[in-house]
């Protein structure tokens, strides 16, 4: 499997080692290999880890796209993540969710971070579809992914964000937008 991890212009993505999801299981901050987590993201606040955890103890392959850090390239910092829910589905279906610590948010990065995941799915053959859930009431998001042309499919009740939006794309056409 390639390894999920990409480069944009400002930031590094790179993907949370199975060791690195044990030591959040402890609930101990994992050792930063040459980065620094000055907004202690994933240990203060909202965090996916609760969900991917189990995931990643089920079958460690999915490591390589649960959690993907943004490290900003200047700083080394890591100023937020994304992930993919799950694997493919068997259309070929993947959803992402991404965050980016307040300090650093409107500028960007959340784009720039969504952008660069994508790409990076975009290489495996089984990904036929890009998938985006999002409140209505989350208007950076909904901004966000209306700017990349996604289109609504539909809405869902999700147990923890109430109603949310489903926006999707075609790898097809994703691509073929990015050129």
């Amino acid at each position: 499997m390639e390894r999920a991890s990409f480069e944009t212009e400002r930031l590094f993505g790179i993907p949370l080692s199975v060791e690195n999801y044990a030591s959040f299981k402890r609930n101990e901050e994992p050792k930063w290999d040459g980065i620094t987590n000055p907004y202690r993201h994933l240990i203060e606040g909202p965090s996916p880890l609760p969900h991917r955890i189990p995931k990643v103890k089920a079958n460690p392959a999915f490591a390589e796209i649960g959690i993907i850090l943004a490290v900003l390239k200047s700083t080394r910092e890591i100023i937020g993540s994304a992930g993919f829910h799950n694997f493919p589905d068997p259309n070929g279906m993947i959803e992402i969710g991404f965050g980016i610590v307040d300090e650093k948010q409107n500028n960007g990065f959340g784009t720039e971070l969504l952008l660069g995941m994508w790409r990076m799915i975009c290489k495996r053959p089984e990904v036929k579809i890009l998938r985006y859930t999002v409140s209505p009431e989350n208007a950076a998001s909904m901004h966000i992914i209306s700017k990349l042309g996604f289109k609504q499919t539909g809405d869902q009740i999700d147990p923890e964000d109430c109603l949310e939006l489903i926006f999707e794309k075609s790898v097809e056409d994703f691509l073929a937008g990015r050129r």
